[in-house]
């Protein structure tokens, strides 16, 4: 059997909207029905050890050492996690209550932001946009009127004759259940957030995305180095980063081995981050230049190494300078993120291509 047909989803593209005349139906789920993303739902739960039952023989004695040692810890733990609770810093109680959503939630939301109307992809919520919004009474458009606009007869597109929110039933339902947080309102903590499928860490086996961080936005794909693969599509990209909402996420550690993490940035979107914000900030972040005193800061042996990918990747020829992406000594491949043990944030993983 092949592995990859246990390791990739089936992946379902955008689908056209080519005429008003048929009512929306929501396209397959292959990228998962209803099932959690490869079981691996981004929950929190204190944390505990596990005794595994040995095959080889093992003393009776020690393995009651063994267990008492674990209640003791346990119990520790659990003091712990209480105090923590009553100190509001913690809250495995609240953790462990995240509601997993199912793929074709996060397709849903997707699809409504950027969807593919005759030909032309638009955007449909309230995010940036590289044209201008119109803003009229939606109930003074014909819905054809508009669908007919996006395409001139010369084949230009313009995405820009598009009306935000226009509703019809062959158009892709609004989402519900995505609230934004209002306004001055304490944001939820990274263990009481779900995170989008396309940005739980793996830690071996396929990542979520295979995505080199020096690449920009358009090579982020879906698939692996080894198998067929797609780039995600706007649709994709315009997916929630969490749920629920968050407005601010705090990227304060890099899980590489033997290094620490002097870059923390913040991902912003006071409209609700996104799959791409993230992707963005991450790209951003690692394309700025290295000071000469943080250079200096670093062990011999990580500058060493730093130097060593400066040349690789071309450096040297294009005179250009050493970047924080060098920093990685050839660990660019994107692993997830997973909030940040120490409470602060988020984790950055990256790691090779497979």
């Amino acid at each position: 059997m092949d592995p990859q047909e246990n390791l990739w989803r089936a992946y379902a593209p955008p689908r056209d909207i080519i005429t008003l005349s048929s009512p929306w139906i929501p396209p397959p789920d292959s990228a998962g029905l209803d099932a959690p993303f490869s079981g691996r739902v981004h929950k929190i739960y204190p944390a505990t050890q596990a005794v595994y039952a040995s095959k080889t023989s093992f003393p009776v004695r020690n393995l009651r050492r063994i267990l008492r040692g674990l209640r003791r810890f346990i119990s520790r733990e659990d003091e712990r996690v209480e105090y923590a609770e009553d100190h509001a810093v913690y809250h495995p109680s609240k953790a462990a209550e995240v509601e997993k959503s199912t793929p074709s939630e996060w397709h849903a939301f997707g699809i409504y932001s950027r969807p593919i109307v005759n030909k032309v992809e638009v955007h449909n919520t309230f995010t940036p946009s590289p044209t201008p919004y119109r803003v009229v009474n939606l109930d003074q458009v014909d819905p054809e009127d508009v669908f007919q606009s996006l395409l001139s007869p010369g084949g230009n597109v313009h995405p820009e004759l598009w009306i935000r929110g226009l509703e019809h039933p062959s158009l892709p339902p609004r989402p519900t259940g995505w609230p934004l947080p209002p306004p001055g309102e304490p944001l939820p903590f990274p263990w009481e957030c779900e995170l989008n499928p396309f940005l739980i860490r793996t830690d071996c086996g396929p990542a979520p995305v295979y995505w080199n961080i020096r690449s920009s936005e358009l090579a982020i794909l879906y698939g692996g180095p080894i198998d067929v693969s797609v780039p995600l599509s706007g649709a994709d990209l315009s997916q929630p980063a969490t749920r629920p909402f968050v407005t601010h996420m705090y990227i304060s550690g890099l899980a590489l081995a033997e290094s620490g993490f002097p870059w923390k940035f913040m991902v912003v979107n006071p409209a609700g981050i996104r799959v791409r914000d993230v992707f963005r900030a991450i790209m951003d972040n690692f394309q700025q230049y290295v000071s000469r005193a943080e250079y200096e800061s670093w062990t011999p042996a990580r500058q060493q190494r730093a130097k060593l990918e400066w040349g690789m990747r071309g450096g040297d020829r294009t005179r250009d300078g050493l970047r924080r992406v060098d920093y990685l000594c050839g660990q660019l491949c994107f692993r997830g993120l997973s909030w940040n043990l120490d409470r602060t944030g988020w984790v950055l993983h990256a790691g090779p291509e497979w």
